[in-house]
């Protein structure tokens, strides 16, 4: 019962720029590193964010990958009904939604 639609938007956005820059991967690794790895940290996944600098904090705030996180942190400790749970659900069904429109978008010109 986990926001598991967040990584398949992501999933989107990749397939979508892979379809986009397909003639030059290194375009592909570069936008993906720049901007997957800072997102993975700024969402509390990989270091905790409590004692982050302020600006760190603020930043993730606006990350939708951080609401998941939190959700699912929230999901595991038994708390299904806490706001941090319904603001991940929102971000993981926004992040679907997007990454699906813009994944079709490519694919949909790729193919035409």
């Amino acid at each position: 019962m986990r926001p598991a639609l967040g990584p398949q938007g992501i999933g989107s956005f990749s397939y979508a720029l892979a379809t986009v820059v397909r003639e030059q991967d290194w375009v592909f690794w570069t936008v993906h590193q720049t901007l997957l790895f800072p997102s993975m940290i700024l969402s509390g996944m990989l270091l905790p964010l409590e004692q982050a600098p302020g600006w760190m904090r603020a930043l993730s705030v606006v990350n939708p990958l951080t609401h998941v996180v939190n959700a699912e942190r929230d999901l595991f400790a038994g708390h299904l009904t806490s706001a941090d749970v319904g603001w991940g659900w929102l971000a993981a069904i926004l992040t679907a939604a997007i990454g699906i429109a813009v994944g079709l978008r490519a694919l949909t010109k790729s193919t035409s």
